[in-house]
């Protein structure tokens, strides 16, 4: 049997995270070769009123990856911007109390590793979370990381942890979803993939048809009396906060010269997202109508952007879900984004742009013709499907060598 373990940061509600280990399996269940799957966080937690898949413990995953007798076993790190992540952002994300120390981090870690200190919390066996090889466990055959992103791994990072070129060397798949990414791993002698970030193949499974199914009723009505004459915006905390006049200044001239309606909604509750309550700032300066969703799972998310009119927030995940269903998006500030939309996107829309452009940039993603985005879309769609092929063959040889 072909144990694939599956580990990231699904153990909180942020929408992209949420994504991954069910776009993995649904994908490489199309293989019918009988993987028996295993989902791993930091935390055991089930988030399946959420949408996603109830995780084990990292006790539990590292239990699972010295395990004898059950079968070959296989590790996935599923996605996100995981290359760099340490343990004391993740389990800031998860421990209220372990969130005021997160506040003052800079400070702090001229005085103490915080990282060292979150990993001793959680009873980490690696340095970084999800930055090991195979040589770090007894029985696994082989380590896949799934189009990471890496905008933030600068020289820096390999000058704090020179371990991280041997493992990045030592694993045995290694793909990035951006071209800032490889050019970052490139500079220290790195190479890897270059692919779109799995989450693309969402509308390959969840189709209008099968999603309606899945959402609440309000949202239901609500795509069936507006669709495609709406906006779909969100933004997060960090990088809105002070800018929230600006930002309803902008979505005011959306709706007064274009007449689209505006639907707000957040993507990420979980630390240094945020999203509801940059969203509340915003409404308080808003002078034009608008409906606002909690959007308490990840399937009303994915039906409001996918019959929207066009979608605009820092959310890469929001920017790929739109992507995914061939609808107009408009990224804002963010440089994971950036780095993305730059590699992946139509041409005229090949950037995240600030606050101040939104009104501008909307007019411009909406002018396209949708058949650009359609090639776009079913481009990075075979991509990925080619980029599993690769994984499941890779699998499938480690299981002839055993």
């Amino acid at each position: 049997m072909e144990n694939i373990l599956i580990i990231g940061a699904f153990d909180r509600y942020n929408y992209g995270d949420l994504l991954f280990p069910i776009i993995i399996e649904k994908q490489m269940e199309t293989y019918r070769k009988g993987f028996r799957f295993r989902f791993f966080g930091l935390v055991e937690s089930d988030l399946s009123h959420e949408g996603g898949k109830p995780t084990e413990s990292l006790a539990a995953f590292y239990a699972a990856c010295e395990a004898q007798n059950e079968g070959n076993i296989h590790v996935i790190v599923a996605g996100g911007e995981a290359l760099g992540v340490t343990w004391h952002s993740l389990w800031a994300a998860l421990n209220p109390t372990y969130q005021k120390i997160h506040r003052y981090r800079y400070r702090l870690s001229q005085y103490v590793d915080l990282n060292k200190l979150a990993k001793r919390f959680l009873k980490g066996k690696t340095t970084l979370p999800f930055l090991f090889a195979k040589e770090d466990f007894n029985n696994v055959q082989s380590v896949i990381l799934n189009s990471l992103g890496g905008s933030g791994i600068k020289k820096a990072f390999f000058e704090q942890y020179p371990f991280a070129k041997s493992k990045l060397m030592n694993v045995d798949y290694l793909a990035v979803r951006d071209q800032l990414t490889v050019d970052n791993l490139a500079e220290n002698n790195l190479k890897a993939a270059l692919l779109p970030d799995s989450a693309v193949l969402m509308s390959k499974f969840f189709p209008n048809e099968e999603l309606v199914q899945k959402v609440t009723s309000e949202v239901r009505s609500y795509v069936q009396e507006n669709r495609g004459d709406y906006l779909f915006f969100q933004i997060n905390k960090k990088n809105s906060e002070g800018k929230e006049k600006i930002i309803a200044d902008q979505l005011d001239e959306i709706y007064q010269k274009t007449n689209t309606k505006l639907c707000l909604c957040p993507i990420g509750k979980a630390l240094d997202h945020d999203d509801h309550l940059a969203l509340a700032a915003v409404k308080d300066f808003l002078r034009s109508p608008h409906d606002y969703f909690d959007a308490d799972n990840i399937w009303d998310i994915m039906y409001l952007i996918a019959n929207s009119k066009a979608y605009a927030g820092t959310s890469l995940h929001g920017a790929i879900t739109a992507m995914s269903y061939a609808v107009p998006h408009v990224g804002l500030v963010v440089e994971k984004l950036d780095a993305y939309l730059n590699t992946w996107g139509v041409e005229g829309n090949q950037c995240a742009v600030p606050f101040e452009q939104l009104y501008e940039q909307f007019k411009v993603v909406t002018e396209i013709a949708h058949e650009r985005y359609h090639e776009k879309q079913q481009w990075q769609i075979s991509l990925m499907e080619e980029a599993f092929d690769r994984m499941v063959d890779l699998v499938s040889q480690k299981k002839e060598e055993v």
